[in-house]
């Protein structure tokens, strides 16, 4: 809990950057490049998304002297997480900080972040998305999709919870319902430990935990958090499975139009903006594990070998389409 309160200070810290070294930073609407950037979570201050989009958005003005600035929309104003992607790719929206899990339709070889328990830590994924493989997989990314990952971190693993048992074990996933985000790698991760998993739009989780039509759900604790799923479950498991690697996005296109000064402006506020949230989402995760036991969670912390085990099939059905075993291996003995 004191990582969490020092990164909430540490973001507050950002946010009123300017007004306390004396900077004028003008409103959105008197930059010259105003940029629509989306994402999903509510609008709070320390919630991981709006963190991102108002740090981003103070180091913006700060690097383009003002000449760039965001217009930011919140809780998926503008389309879930897929369809907002999809504007950015169009070009309607401009940027936007998502989990490269609901973008990888665009280029199935990012999905190679979703492989279930590849990574190790939060540090040892930064080392990895921050080496050649992650800027190449980026820049294969960008070829494909039009769509430039200006900087990506590890925002959060993913943890289990539910309102009928503790999940202990692989077979513990056997009478519950999960829903979970609409991915190949992640619906066959579920198959491979027995369970059954629905996906619908994060909009739509609470009220169908709240009226039983699914048991439980899948996030990284950011997430569950915001969503207020504390409310309607009982139990989480610890299993960080799945990392959930966050990027910031901007239509290419539109990025190659900018003046060459706004463009390093834009990559500066990104960079330095993901390398201060690296160490907060990791203070995040762990603050908050605590606030939902105090909300009245019961938390386990399974053995995982059970779970590491039962997911192997997944890394031999699917590494080809991700870049190939040998990559795999790589972002594996990169964490040693």
């Amino acid at each position: 809990m004191r990582h969490l309160k020092k990164g909430f200070t540490m973001i507050m810290g950002v946010i009123l950057i300017a007004g306390l070294v004396g900077i004028a930073v003008p409103r959105a609407e008197a930059a010259k490049y105003v940029m629509k950037f989306a994402h999903n979570s509510p609008p709070k201050p320390s919630m991981l998304y709006t963190a991102t989009a108002t740090t981003f958005q103070n180091y913006l003005r700060i690097y383009t002297d003002g000449e760039a600035d965001i217009q930011i929309f919140p809780s998926s104003q503008l389309g879930k997480d897929s369809i907002a992607a999809k504007k950015v790719q169009l070009g309607s929206v401009h940027l936007q900080t998502v989990v490269t899990n609901n973008i990888s339709r665009f280029d199935r070889r990012i999905d190679v972040y979703t492989l279930p328990f590849l990574f190790k830590s939060f540090k040892s994924a930064a080392k990895v998305l921050n080496s050649d493989i992650g800027k190449n997989i980026a820049e294969n990314y960008r070829k494909k999709s039009g769509i430039r990952i200006l900087s990506s971190w590890p925002c959060a693993f993913r943890k289990m919870a539910n309102s009928k048992h503790p999940i202990l074990k692989p077979s513990d996933l056997g009478d519950l319902r999960m829903r979970i985000a609409k991915n190949p790698i992640m619906v066959d991760t579920y198959k491979a430990f027995g369970g059954s998993t629905i996906g619908m739009a994060p909009t739509e989780v609470f009220s169908a935990l709240a009226q039983k039509v699914v048991d439980g759900q899948d996030g990284g604790t950011a997430w569950q958090w915001s969503m207020k799923f504390y409310e309607v479950q009982k139990y989480m498991s610890v299993t960080n499975h799945q990392l959930a690697v966050c990027v910031i996005i901007i239509n290419d296109k539109y990025f190659n139009k900018l003046p060459k000064e706004i463009q390093e402006g834009v990559q500066k506020a990104a960079t330095a903006s993901t390398d201060w949230l690296t160490g907060y989402s990791e203070a995040f995760d762990e603050g908050l594990i605590a606030k939902f036991a105090a909300k009245g969670l019961k938390i386990d912390r399974p053995d995982l070998k059970p779970f590491v085990d039962a997911v192997k099939p997944v890394y031999k059905k699917f590494a080809k389409k991700l870049g190939g075993i040998d990559l795999i291996n790589k972002i594996i003995d990169m964490q040693k």
